[in-house]
Parts: C-alpha cells; sequence; structure tokens
C-alpha cells in the first residue's frame, strides 16, 4: 500500500500505472494505493476467465474487458478487475475520451481472482462492492481454496469453467 501526500487525479494515476508496468495498481477510495506484482500463473487465469467470457458474448452484445482496463466506480476508487463484461447499451454511454482513461462506469459482470500475494477478505470486499455499485453479478475466485463467492445473479448461460480457472497456465 502505498499513500501520496495527495490524491492523485486519474491523469496522475494513468502515468504512474504506465511508469510501472508489471504491477497491478489501484486506488482506494481514500485516495491510497494498492500496488501488487503481476503473477504469472494470475494473467493465466484471468486469460481463461476473459476468454470464457468472449466465447459466453458470441453475439457481441456488450464489451470483455482484460485487468488493464481501470474504472472509476461511485466511491472514488479505481479499480481494474481481473476480467469484466459490459453492455453494448452501457458501454454506448461512456464519453470516447473517458473510455482512453478511467471511466466512470461499473460493468454488469466483474471478476476478481485471489492472486498470492491478495488478502481474501479484502478481494470479497471489492467483489462484493462492484455488485453493491450496480454490477448485475461480481465473483471472487479463489485458485488456492479451488472456491468461489458469487454476489447477483449471472447472466443468462453464462456459466464458468472454473476447473479450467484454477488450472490455466
Amino acid at each position: 500500500m502505498i499513500v501520496p501526500p495527495r490524491v492523485l487525479s486519474d491523469d496522475e494515476l494513468l502515468a504512474f500505472s504506465e511508469q510501472n508496468s508489471g504491477w497491478h495498481i489501484e486506488r482506494e477510495p481514500d485516495g491510497s494505493l494498492n500496488v501488487a506484482p503481476t503473477s504469472l500463473r494470475n494473467a493465466a487465469r484471468a486469460s481463461e476467465v476473459v476468454r470464457q467470457l468472449y466465447v459466453w458474448d458470441a453475439g457481441r452484445r456488450g464489451v470483455v474487458l482484460a485487468s488493464d482496463g481501470g474504472m472509476t466506480l461511485p466511491d472514488k476508487a479505481v479499480r481494474a478487475p481481473d476480467a469484466a463484461w459490459i453492455s453494448r447499451e452501457r458501454w454506448n454511454t461512456i464519453p470516447p475520451a473517458e473510455r482512453e482513461k478511467y471511466a466512470r462506469v461499473v460493468p454488469e459482470v466483474v471478476v476478481e481472482i485471489v492472486s498470492p500475494s491478495d488478502d481474501v477478505a479484502h478481494q470479497r470486499e471489492k467483489t462484493r462492492r462492484y455488485h453493491e455499485f450496480g454490477a448485475a453479478y461480481a465473483i471472487m475466485i479463489d485458485p488456492r481454496s479451488r472456491t468461489c463467492e458469487e454476489f447477483g445473479t449471472p447472466p443468462d448461460g453464462l456459466r464458468f469453467d472454473l476447473d479450467a480457472i484454477f488450472d490455466a497456465g
């Protein structure tokens, strides 16, 4: 956790993230920065989730996002979930310039994967907050315990193959 002397603006946070590639950086509601190294194995798991979302959305009803996409939540936190899906309808409400930065949007589907450096309770709270802020379905996947926790209801036809995610890589 990094506590900057003042809350970084979205542009400053974007620049800081670009200067520190290889690190997953999110802004907490209080302005502190949660900085964690990315894991090769978790990247494989996240890629598998993105693949499954893409296959599910074969009709191209929305936009599938990888963990590079950050979004500003109503509590001012900037989050970059491991994978997400935003309906085309919601996507079209985002101004094009905002899509280049941290859009103020809550995806309908959010997936968080617990990495070795993550605290499970913190990940659970993050995932729960997505649902509280308007995600129809948010899921936390914990490969260590081979479990998941779901908040909300998955959209029609969306069923994750958890074994494929747990064993990815």
